[in-house]
């Protein structure tokens, strides 16, 4: 049996189509800018103790420039590879255009992308001798399939090694996805920020049985929690895993309590499991303000919350900010549900690290903002 393969997968820098609030795709007239090259060399001193194997990157501009930039200050001999199943979902059309005109004059269509991406669809008029002929194509399932070309390609060559890897949003969510068989209807259910790390375990060269121990950290560009997309408001669930059975250490403990001081909290809820309770008092101590602690004693209620979120409209004009505390298992569950996972064995929780849900004002559909955010990173 093979050693695990471990996959670290990296976003590119703020570039400057995402300053413009503009749509990219797989063009390549976005680079980054001053903070998304200054993003990229943080991400490399984040990872600078780790001995990569095999780097690679999409071809486009963006991902090259981050993929430099953390090659500058990190330890690995190792050369880039480009490879073009790496590169963005591919947007003819949108390519280009501002967020804002797309929704306003683009409406059925960028309604279908955000409620059906798989079933996405996108005309072009291609060239055909001496005629032009009509082609549909569903951009997030082509994403899907170069995802799956990306595994089969590079897993078999890199048993038991660290790999990193530099792309894009769409296209690491499709990698986060095919790897663990997340289906494309949830394409939107995981957010990737400028210069995030997220971690892939394989166990074997079978891309189905990986493992996420990480989603989206970004702690190492000085951020506590991810940063919302601008405008978004709505209700943001903190889940911190509690190991049912251990008793937890005061280092522990004060280590959550520190990391989450700044962070302004509106209610807390906990479960009757051990030292859950005692863990949100000494929170809510830290805490300015004094959030509403309330206890429940249904080992499901995360999962019946969640579908009573997803059956109604949130109504939140501000950002609203809940700390749940659980045992792994409860929120393991709740996570592979809102994944849509067969079962729990693809997501590695850990008791102590931090997972971020956000359910926006806009849609009931929540976002995995980030998962396994270690307060003693």
């Amino acid at each position: 049996m093979y050693n695990q393969t471990r996959v670290i997968i990296v976003r590119h820098g703020r570039s400057t189509y995402n300053d413009q609030q503009r749509y990219q795709g797989c063009c390549d007239e976005s680079v980054l800018t001053e903070q998304g090259k200054h993003q990229a060399f943080q991400t490399g001193i984040a990872l600078s103790q780790i001995n990569f194997d095999a780097i690679y990157a999409s071809p486009l501009k963006r991902t090259q420039e981050t993929a430099k930039e953390i090659l500058r200050v990190t330890n690995s001999s190792a050369q880039l590879h480009l490879n073009s199943n790496l590169k963005e979902v591919d947007l003819p059309g949108w390519q280009g255009l501002e967020y804002k005109y797309v929704r306003q004059y683009l409406k059925q269509e960028y309604q279908n992308w955000e409620e059906n991406p798989h079933e996405f669809t996108i005309e072009t008029l291609e060239s055909n001798g001496q005629t032009l002929v009509k082609t549909k194509t569903k951009p997030v399932l082509q994403l899907y399939e170069q995802a799956r070309q990306f595994w089969q390609e590079i897993l078999p060559r890199h048993q038991g090694k660290t790999v990193l890897v530099v792309s894009h949003g769409g296209t690491i969510r499709a990698l986060l996805s095919t790897a663990t068989q997340i289906q494309a209807h949830h394409y939107h259910a995981i957010q990737q920020s400028n210069s995030g790390i997220s971690i892939l375990d394989f166990e074997n060269t079978a891309s189905s049985n990986a493992k996420i121990t990480a989603i989206n950290l970004t702690q190492h560009l000085g951020e506590v929690l991810p940063k919302l997309k601008n405008g978004k408001h709505g209700l943001r669930l903190l889940l911190l895993p509690v190991n049912s059975h251990n008793t937890q250490t005061n280092d522990y403990t004060d280590k959550i309590t520190q990391f989450l001081k700044n962070v302004e909290l509106n209610f807390c809820l906990s479960n009757h499991i051990h030292d859950a309770e005692s863990i949100v008092e000494s929170i809510i101590e830290s805490h300015s303000n004094t959030p509403v602690h309330l206890q429940v004693s249904r080992q499901d209620f995360l999962d019946t919350w969640h579908q009573q979120i997803s059956k109604s409209s949130l109504d939140y004009n501000a950002l609203n900010t809940s700390l749940i505390v659980a045992d792994t298992n409860t929120i393991s569950h709740t996570l592979s549900q809102i994944l849509g996972l067969k079962s729990t064995t693809s997501l590695n929780i850990n008791p102590g690290e931090i997972t971020v849900l956000f359910y926006p004002t806009s849609q009931n559909k929540p976002v995995l903002q980030a998962m396994n955010i270690n307060a003693a990173f």
